[in-house]
């Protein structure tokens, strides 16, 4: 699966709260933010998949944490319109709960918002520019 979007720093989402090691500058996480299927990948006739285990198509708004690729690669494309390549975990759940409302974070430092996981392959740069803030999960 193929999504385009932003990518941002964790700690620069709304509801999203960095943990310890990422405070102390150890990790960091990172998130694909309006997260959707490219044009031409939807353009192609291809379908959308299912988002975690709820069977909802992948619209605009969609937020994930990236996983799989290095911090350093993420790190450079921060603020930037990128294309991932890779799947959802479908351990991770959707992050919308079936009321419509985000789901909270059960962790140890939880968020607001729990977001499911895009198991990464491959990232790239795109054209287009992102917000300095993105918008709020849907």
């Amino acid at each position: 699966m193929t999504l385009a979007g932003c990518l941002y720093k964790e700690a620069e989402i709304p509801g999203r709260t960095p943990n310890v090691a990422e405070r102390a500058g150890v990790l960091e996480d990172y998130i694909l933010a309006d997260a959707a299927i490219p044009a031409a990948a939807a353009a192609a006739g291809a379908s959308p998949a299912p988002v975690g285990t709820s069977g909802a198509a992948l619209t605009s708004g969609n937020m994930y944490k990236v996983e799989g690729i290095a911090d350093e690669r993420l790190k450079a494309l921060v603020h930037k319109k990128v294309e991932i390549t890779g799947k959802v975990d479908p351990e991770g759940g959707p992050a919308v709960t079936s009321g419509g409302g985000a789901r909270r974070d059960q962790s140890l430092s939880p968020d607001t918002i729990n977001l499911p996981e895009f198991e990464a392959t491959a990232i790239r740069e795109i054209p287009g520019t992102c917000p300095a803030i993105p918008a709020p999960l849907k």
